[in-house]
Parts: C-alpha cells; structure tokens; sequence
C-alpha cells in the first residue's frame, strides 16, 4: 500500500544542498500539505491552518537563514497531523487522534500496519536524508551545529494560559551552545521575553529530531521557538529571522563551546 500518488510531492525538501556553512537548518514541521489520498484528514481549511497542522513562519524563516549563512535546510513536506516527525514513533503524539482540541478523523482507529505506512512514506526518508547529509559533512571532516527550527502558539485552544515568550529555546541531553545562544540574544534584543526550555522542554522523551540526529553524535545544537504571531507574516518572519541570525552569526564568531 502506498501513502502517496505520483501527483503527490516528494517527502522532504532540501534547500540549498551545496551550502558550505558548518550549520545543518532542520524543519520538522514546515508544511501543512496532506497526502492527496488522505482527504485532508476530514478537516476542513481552517483547521490545516492552525498550528496542529504545521508551524507558521517556519519555512520563510529556514529560507532566509539558510541564505544568509549559506547553510543547507532539509524540511518535511507533509503536516505534522499525518505524522509527526518530531516524535518517536508509535507514541501518543507521533500521529494524533486529537490534536488541542480538535479531533482529526483520518487518525481515528489506525492500527500498527496503517501507522506504519505513514512512517515508511514520510518519516523514514526524512530522517534518512538528514541522516544522509550528516553522514556526509562529518566524513569530509565538518562536525555541523544542528539548527532546529519551530514555532508555537501564543495560546493553546485547549487552556494552559498565555505564552508571554517571543522566543524560547529548548535543550535536552546537550545545552553548549543553548546557553550562550540565549545570552547573546537577549544581550542584543533586550526588548524581547526569552525562554529558557519554554513553551516545552527540549528533554520530552518522545522528541526524536534533535537527540538522534544531534545528541547522539555529540554535536552542538540549537532549537529556537518563534512565537507565530510574530512570524505568521513574512514582514514579521523576516525579522525574526533577522534577530535569530544576528545572535547566531555572533556565536559562531565568539566560537562554539567544546
């Protein structure tokens, strides 16, 4: 059984392939596009345009940055609500059934065998690209600094309160080049609310991204939170970008902590 039509675009994109910078940009949840086959999940268009689906801002800003730094982005092509390439799978959150608020009547009742259609279709060659090109940069003697882009909501549907942070940063195993990171950028925007490990902590068990790909390499990692309010538009994505890439170019000047 096949997941995906001829009509139906690649699992991933890379952007910038060639890029040179020491950096490898990654987006978990770039696109909010579902597999022609899968009906939009039952949901209709408002709906694909919330955060469940994808996060907003994130694919201009992972553009910008990865123009700026001439850094490679290797980016999901498909909603996070077919399958979540940010957790584990087979865990709760890996292909939800209900998503803050809002039941997702494609996911109800999939058995292991439908879930693992997903996960060959559009996990597996997401990971294995990334997997690819790290395997790549560090045989040619690079040991990259993995930036993992994300967005959240200022306020989730389902409660919890308002989300103050403009940005936050998340860190698990591995916070060497976090902590300088938060440092340099709230030094150069003392205007902005800076989490640390906020809106989530980067230390969930069902993360995947960052610790296998990062962490179990032993390489430095940065994973930024974008309020997406602020990013939702590309005037407004252009200056977060803007604000990130300063603080991130004065890192790499200043030297990443061994």
């Amino acid at each position: 059984m096949s997941l995906l039509s001829p009509d139906d675009p690649s699992p991933f994109r890379i952007e910038n392939p060639n890029g040179r910078a020491p950096i490898l940009l990654v987006s978990d949840h770039d696109s909010n596009r579902i597999p022609a086959g899968l009906k939009q999940l039952g949901l209709p268009d408002d709906e694909l345009a919330r955060h469940i689906a994808y996060d907003p801002g994130i694919a201009r800003i992972g553009r910008r940055l990865a123009e700026r730094f001439d850094a490679p982005m290797i980016a999901t092509g498909y909603s996070r609500l077919v399958v979540d390439c940010n957790r584990v799978p087979f865990t709760p959150g890996s292909i939800p059934a209900v998503s803050d608020g809002t039941t997702v009547p494609g996911n109800e009742a999939l058995d292991d065998s439908a879930r693992q259609v997903r996960y060959d279709a559009l996990f597996t060659p997401y990971h294995a690209a990334i997997t690819q090109h790290l395997d790549q940069v560090i045989a040619a003697g690079t040991r990259p600094l993995v930036v993992a882009l994300h967005s959240f909501t200022p306020q989730l549907r389902a409660g919890g309160g308002d989300r103050p942070w403009h940005i936050g940063f998340l860190w698990g195993a591995d916070d060497r080049a976090t902590a300088p990171m938060i440092d340099l950028f709230a030094r150069l925007n003392p205007d902005a609310v800076v989490g640390a490990n906020q809106p989530y902590s980067g230390g969930s068990p069902e993360g995947y991204t960052v610790p296998v790909h990062a962490e179990r390499r032993g390489l430095h990692n940065i994973t930024p939170e974008f309020r997406q309010d602020l990013v939702s538009t590309p005037e407004g994505a252009d200056i977060w970008a803007e604000r990130f890439g300063d603080a991130l170019a004065a890192l790499l000047e200043q030297g990443l902590p061994g």
